[in-house]
């Protein structure tokens, strides 16, 4: 992906996918070459640097890890990702904010265009933490701005205060009024589950419904501040718990079903930027651990996605239990389906590449101007990504199921 293109971040246009959507967080240092071997195949694009707040009461430039900082620019360029920095809140101050932007672009010259500020402010849900931290956010923002005017700013980074229907539970609301005339891009997280929950229906009716929220956040975006602002989910997962291992964890294969059936409907919905959390760690969260020698079930999930294209291809799924996601390349005219059986049973069905033919149950219809039918048997509990060339021939298929996740099996990848 051309490095201007991803800068160029913008809500997508519609039946568009945002050349910044498939992204990833860092958290765990530093990234040596076994990881790297994991997670380049994933062709994510931007890689995020943040999590923590630092609970000082005064950071002084001698307390930052300036080093640290520097391996993460190194591991941003090994991947070929453009790197997203988030700086300190608690305990810093705008020019704090602004002496690291300073090094970065000026001592450094790394030129680093993606930046967020602070963590979570909502964790603390008192008033008077609401009010200081929307005043606090934009002089961040314009001190930053001040040293580096090509900056591109992220906030309010909520955790989950973003409810617009409760007012005891939406800070977005109160940012977008004060800052929205600031901000760069809406920056969000989203963990729906606790960890511990073991109701597999509940875990998928939220993937389904994701669209539909995502389209009333951008509506209610655009109607406060009157601007079409980018939305970003700068931290996402299926659950925050690190502890946990049940269906509701992070590491288990629902996890795997949600984050294949919410990226693909996220990436429908116009959502620009989707930092997946994280990409390793010995915790249930990372997507490899930090030997790089266990891949876990979202891993997965984001290698269906790892050539998607850029433009989405409208379709109808007649198919129970079967959802499907489907895209085009405009450079190569290549397609990619992703598809999700959350039933518990094999199904057979046909993909029908012509929309406009007769629709019918048991077969799935996209508007690729095709008279080709593909024949597919699909395992219970599964993912799916399947690969056409312009000439709509079938060029690879990944499979990852429940039975190859309960036998510690890795992703089945057939090519012609």
């Amino acid at each position: 992906m051309p490095r201007e293109t991803v800068l160029n971040i913008a809500s997508p246009a519609e039946f568009q996918i945002s050349p910044a959507f498939f992204s990833l967080n860092y958290w765990t240092l530093k990234f040596d070459q076994p990881v790297l071997k994991q997670l380049a195949p994933l062709n994510f694009v931007v890689l995020r640097y943040g999590g923590e707040t630092v609970e000082r009461e005064k950071i002084e430039r001698a307390d930052f890890n300036w080093a640290e900082l520097d391996r993460f620019i190194l591991d941003c360029r090994a991947l070929n990702v453009e790197p997203l920095i988030q700086v300190p809140y608690t305990g810093a101050d705008p020019e704090f904010a602004a002496s690291v932007v300073r090094y970065v672009n000026q001592e450094k010259n790394y030129d680093v265009r993606f930046w967020a500020i602070g963590n979570e402010p909502d964790k603390d849900r008192r008033t008077q933490t609401l009010q200081k931290w929307l005043v606090d956010w934009r002089n961040f923002r314009d001190a930053m701005k001040a040293v580096d005017p090509r900056i591109l700013v992220f906030g309010p980074e909520l955790a989950s205060a973003y409810d617009a229907k409760i007012p005891a539970n939406d800070w977005l609301t109160p940012f977008l009024q004060t800052n929205g005339d600031r901000v760069d891009v809406i920056s969000l997280h989203r963990y729906p589950f606790s960890g511990n929950v073991t109701n597999s229906s509940s875990i998928m009716r939220d993937a389904l419904e994701i669209s539909e929220r995502v389209r009333a956040l951008r509506q209610h975006i655009q109607q406060i501040t009157g601007r079409e602002i980018p939305l970003a989910f700068t931290e996402m997962n299926l659950s925050w718990n690190w502890r946990d291992s049940g269906p509701g964890s992070s590491s288990s294969f629902w996890a795997a079903l949600w984050m294949t059936e919410t990226l693909g409907q996220m990436a429908e919905s116009g959502v620009a930027m989707v930092n997946i959390w994280n990409a390793h760690s010995d915790d249930s969260l990372g997507l490899v651990n930090k030997e790089a020698d266990t891949r876990r079930p979202i891993y997965y999930a984001a290698q269906m996605y790892a050539e998607y294209g850029d433009r989405v291809v409208p379709l109808a799924s007649h198919v129970g239990n079967v959802t499907a996601h489907a895209s085009r390349d405009s450079r190569t005219g290549n397609s990619y389906i992703v598809l999700v059986n959350r039933g518990r049973a094999d199904v057979q069905f046909q993909l029908v590449l012509n929309s406009g033919e007769e629709q019918k149950e048991g077969g799935i219809y996209f508007d690729l101007n095709s008279r080709k039918h593909i024949d597919l048997t699909m395992p219970a509990l599964s993912i799916m990504s399947i690969a056409l060339d312009s000439q709509f021939n079938v060029t690879r298929t990944i499979v990852y199921s429940n039975e190859m996740y309960n036998k510690q099996q890795a992703s089945v990848i057939s090519t012609p």
